[in-house]
């Protein structure tokens, strides 16, 4: 049987006065802003359990599994194995609905991290077990990011990323926050962090059941997702034709490369805590509540601040994430030169709270270029699971290279954490510089469009 994928049709509809405000920000009905909703908040959840944990809870799941540095990082490698099958799953991602892939990719998560939280395995069956993660992740993000895409509205992409990220930084800093707040209350105690993960991991029963509820598997059927979509059918061998010509695009590539200098970037804010507490001696509770606040604030205000700005100020993606990549390596070598004792806490405080806002601008958009491609709804899938596989490589070396940079100067955290700000802010003025490139070249294809259709008539 033939997949259905939400592509735009040639009629225009006008939303009904009840949905004015709706309409203004992209959305034309109820069941579409419910399904895009739905869809955001499944991108964080399935992370709720381990990933989310990272930031604030570095310290305290190295001790709770017994890890070095060096085995945090390589756990997270295991989970950037998902490039190796980013391009395989974009078939997938063109031949199934976002509703069938998310509830199957939530399903999978919550048995195995009930066994990673209530069982602690091994190091090595952890490293299966987050290598199984990566695999299924190569197919669950791109899903979200077509549901981003699909039920955000035609001229709402930059908003509708803005939300993916700022929303998914919303939730997880609430959830961390009541996770701090009950440690505090228990005194710190093991047994109630294993609980409290258990809890997180069980959070994946109710949002199966509102992906069931509202994500539609056929928009036709099951109440118009938007007014301005239609069904269209692709079989297997379609999906396949479309990966193909998918991968023969190299501005897909290029904003691949934006996005793998994104997220290196981005891998920074993991080690807001470890940070403060080997450089500045602050408390892990207060280095935690800090960075729970930071991804509250600066991560939500962030995401909605980047999408405005790209939809509305610069009127490109594209644009924003090279002012927003140049400006964070600004801020992060800034840092360099703050001194690594604790009368300088408060300075470091403020400089890291700024590269985080910035990065988060940043992190909303990385991979809101491909919707500015132009490309064919049916080659949707395809193109943000292309896209991710370049975005996320940089989960294969990043937290295993600065673990390396860290266990290498057990004694001295200030050199190593310069080491890895010289290194990101390299990496953050590559991004940029890609950044401009392909607006460029965009830019340069939209013309030669235009004379074509001009021609043409």
């Amino acid at each position: 049987m033939a997949a259905e994928i939400v592509a735009p049709a040639r009629r225009h509809h006008t939303p009904g006065e009840g949905m004015n405000f709706l309409a203004k920000q992209g959305f034309h009905s109820k069941q579409q802003l419910s399904a895009f909703l739905t869809v955001v908040f499944s991108g964080q959840i399935i992370y709720s359990a381990f990933e989310s944990f990272k930031i604030p809870f570095y310290q305290r799941i190295v001790d709770y599994y017994g890890l070095t540095d060096q085995q945090f990082g390589l756990l997270f490698t295991m989970l950037g194995t998902a490039v190796f099958f980013y391009i395989p799953a974009g078939w997938i991602n063109n031949r199934f609905h976002v509703r069938h892939v998310l509830m199957t990719g939530l399903a999978y998560r919550l048995v195995t991290a009930l066994i990673m939280i209530l069982f602690r395995p091994s190091f090595t069956i952890m490293l299966i077990i987050t290598f199984t993660w990566g695999v299924w992740d190569a197919i669950f993000w791109p899903a979200v990011l077509k549901g981003v895409v699909l039920f955000s509205g035609e001229n709402n992409k930059g908003i509708g990323f803005g939300a993916l990220t700022a929303f998914r930084a919303g939730g997880e800093a609430l959830l961390n926050g009541i996770a701090i707040a009950t440690l505090a209350l228990f005194s710190g105690m093991m047994l109630v962090f294993q609980s409290i993960m258990v809890i997180y991991a069980l959070l994946t029963l109710p949002m199966i059941l509102f992906i069931y509820l509202w994500v539609p598997k056929d928009p036709a059927k099951d109440g118009e997702v938007s007014e301005d979509t239609e069904v269209v059918a692709v079989s297997s061998k379609e999906a396949f034709q479309g990966l193909i010509q998918t991968l023969k695009f190299p501005r897909i590539w290029l904003a691949g490369l934006v996005g793998l200098c994104v997220y290196w970037v981005y891998t920074t804010l993991v080690y807001t805590t470890p940070f403060f507490v080997r450089v500045y001696q602050m408390s892990e509770t207060t280095a935690s509540t800090y960075a729970t606040v930071n991804a509250l604030v600066l991560g939500l205000g962030g995401g909605l601040v980047g999408g405005y700005l790209a939809d509305h100020i610069f009127k490109s993606s594209t644009l924003t994430l090279g002012i927003t990549m140049l400006a964070s390596g600004a801020v992060l070598f800034t840092l360099i030169m703050v001194p690594g004792e604790k009368s300088w806490t408060v300075p470091a405080l403020i400089i890291i709270s700024l590269s985080a806002f910035v990065i988060m601008m940043a992190k909303a958009l990385q991979q809101a270029p491909v919707a500015e491609l132009n490309l064919p709804h049916e080659l949707v899938g395809s193109a943000m699971s292309v896209n991710s596989f370049m975005a996320f490589a940089s989960i294969l070396w990043a937290l295993q290279l600065n673990g390396y940079i860290l266990d290498s100067l057990p004694g001295d955290p200030k050199t190593a954490f310069n080491y890895i700000f010289i290194l990101i802010t390299a990496v953050a003025a590559v991004g940029s510089a890609s950044a401009f490139a392909l607006l460029y070249l965009n830019r340069r294809a939209n013309k030669r469009e235009i004379l074509s259709d001009q021609r043409t008539q």
